[in-house]
């Protein structure tokens, strides 16, 4: 099989953060930690297995944070590399274990990447595995599988970043007729925003703010949207061609981040209601804004926004993933009395009076058809060969108008 291997050397590591800054490739091309490999096949690791052909991945954020080495350090432990990248797949089952049941040769899949206690063979599971909710998994650096807290960023199951696949059938989630493939290789990366927007029931009346222009985001507007929530959402981004993708995906209004800290903070006001005071030192604060703050960044800026911007006694949903964050004020956290949630992937929900995992809620909704078609953030498709054209296509999204960019893994790889 032929798979994108990321390998973590410290002398790579180290030639990427001296240089990387003025030469981005020394993160991704050649003499990097990233390359295209020849491998040996893998294989079933039980009995009750099943081996896939990867169809579609998606290139994530958290895969472009590893290959710029920006994901904490805490983080570390809990994977292990060499790894083959990849954990948005939607995929066709090629070959069953013999007591593999629950799929058929020839479905397509859409995988769940989460590796808990029940797939490491740890007995008894650790409490939130045992109460279900696998996405709190305490032991994901133990067991008879190597570190890693999902496909993708683990040494012993490759990810689908490459032309074959191991998984368990409780990972695989059918696709149902009437979902296309590029849906499908979307229902990981929607099920992520929509476990976010279940985290808070939003009311009619709620002002929403959505800040971030990158799949998460858009997919946030899809899961407000689609669970038929008819509160005001505004999306806060840095391009054009995201505002109206946003509108397309059911915001009611999208403005551009500004470089001017108090024209910006005017602005929210002027859509809120908010009153903005200006302190001898430092940027505005407002007092009012937005009932409900959906941060799809995770940088400093977008945090800080996500604190500034939420009213007093407010919920900000911290969906980007955040790691070391330098002068963030967090004053306004007490002052206001702000509610901060942390939200990861993905678990069992709530939902319409019964329990249902993610994926399972996702599958429906786009089979129903409810809510927006969210197939438009496919923006860009390459084979894995070029896989520097799709890295790139995500750091400079303004020039290549890039949402998801996905590896097509039926072409020649």
């Amino acid at each position: 099989m032929k798979g994108l291997v990321f390998e973590l050397s410290i002398p790579k590591y180290v030639l990427a953060k001296g240089i990387g800054g003025l030469y981005p490739k020394a993160h991704y091309g050649r003499g990097s930690c990233l390359s295209l490999r020849d491998l040996a096949s893998p294989t079933l690791p039980g009995p009750d297995w099943v081996r896939l052909r990867p169809l579609l991945t998606g290139l994530c954020g958290s895969d472009m944070g590893t290959l710029f080495f920006k994901m904490s350090p805490q983080i570390e432990p809990f994977n292990s590399f060499p790894a083959v990248l990849g954990h948005e797949v939607l995929a066709e089952v090629t070959e069953l274990g013999p007591q593999a049941r629950g799929v058929e040769v020839g479905q397509k899949v859409a995988v769940n990447p989460l590796l808990p206690c029940r797939l490491r063979g740890i007995q008894p599971p650790c409490p939130p595995c045992a109460s279900g909710q696998e996405n709190g998994c305490e032991h994901t650096a133990e067991g008879c599988l190597a570190p890693g807290q999902m496909l993708g960023f683990q040494k012993d199951l490759p990810g689908g970043m490459g032309t074959e696949m191991v998984a368990h059938p409780s990972q695989l989630h059918p696709l149902p007729q009437g979902v296309g493939d590029k849906a499908g290789v979307l229902v990981e990366p929607l099920a992520v925003s929509l476990h976010a927007v279940l985290k808070v029931p939003l009311k009619k009346e709620d002002r929403v703010l959505v800040i971030g222009g990158g799949p998460v985001a858009f997919a946030c507007l899809w899961a407000i949207r689609a669970l038929g929530s008819r509160c005001h959402v505004t999306l806060l981004a840095a391009e054009d061609y995201q505002l109206r993708l946003a509108r397309q995906l059911g915001a009611d209004e999208a403005f551009r981040v500004m470089r001017d800290d108090t024209a910006e903070a005017e602005e929210v006001a002027r859509r809120t209601g908010a009153k903005v005071y200006r302190p001898i030192l430092g940027p505005p604060a407002l007092m009012g804004g937005f009932e409900v703050t959906f941060d799809c960044i995770g940088s400093a800026a977008s945090v800080q926004d996500s604190l500034r911007y939420t009213r007093s006694l407010g919920k900000v949903v911290l969906v980007g993933a955040a790691g070391i964050l330098e002068r963030v004020d967090w004053t306004m956290v007490w002052r206001n009395e702000l509610t901060l949630l942390g939200s990861y992937v993905y678990g069992l929900e709530s939902f319409r009076g019964r329990r249902a995992h993610t994926f399972e809620l996702v599958l429906e909704l786009l089979a129903r058809r409810e809510g927006p078609d969210p197939s438009m953030l496919v923006t860009h498709t390459f084979p894995l060969a070029r896989y520097q054209e799709a890295i790139e296509a995500n750091l400079a999204r303004g020039r290549s108008q890039s949402v998801k960019t996905v590896f097509d893994l039926t072409e020649n790889p």
